[in-house]
C-alpha cells in the first residue's frame, strides 16, 4: 500500500456454511483504511472463490464452475512488469545449477531473462564483487 499499487481481496472458504462475505469485505475495507490507503486503494477488486471447490466468481453466490475469474482478476488487476532496457537483444541469464564434464569443462544450466542465445555466442559471466570471465556458449 505505501508503494501506491492496487489490491486485490479475494474471499475464500465461500462454499462454507458460515461464509460471512460481505461482513469480511468490510474488515478488509476497515484494514485498509486504517493503514492508511488511498480512496482509490479501498476502491479494491474483490473475487469470492472456493478454492477446495475450484470455483470461483465476482459474487458470493454466483460461482463458475472453474477459477477463470480469479485469474482472469489477477491478469486484469496486475500490471506486466515494466522492463528498461538499453538493448533488447543483450543476454541475461540466472545460472541455477553447474556441472563439469571431462570433455566440454565447466557447464551452466540457466534460466535466460533476456535476449536469445545461439551455438558460439561469446558469453561473459559476472559475479558480484569478482573479475569478468568470457567463453562461448557450446
Amino acid at each position: 500500500l505505501k508503494k501506491g499499487m492496487q489490491a486485490m481481496v479475494v474471499v475464500n472458504k465461500i462454499d462454507r456454511p458460515a461464509a460471512r462475505p460481505d461482513y469480511v469485505v468490510d474488515k478488509a475495507f476497515d484494514l485498509f483504511v486504517e493503514l492508511g490507503a488511498t480512496d482509490e486503494q479501498t476502491d479494491f477488486r474483490v473475487v469470492y472463490a472456493s478454492g477446495i471447490q475450484g470455483k470461483a466468481g465476482h459474487e458470493p453466490d454466483e460461482l463458475q464452475d472453474d477459477l477463470g475469474p480469479l485469474f482472469d482478476a489477477i491478469m486484469e488487476s496486475i500490471p506486466a512488469p515494466k522492463c528498461d532496457l538499453k538493448e533488447a537483444d543483450n543476454l541475461q541469464a540466472l545460472i541455477s545449477n553447474i556441472d563439469y564434464d571431462d570433455f566440454k569443462g565447466k557447464m551452466g544450466i540457466a534460466r535466460i531473462t533476456n535476449g536469445s542465445i545461439r551455438s558460439g555466442q561469446a558469453v561473459a559471466l559476472q559475479q558480484p564483487g569478482k573479475a569478468k570471465k568470457t567463453g562461448r556458449i557450446s
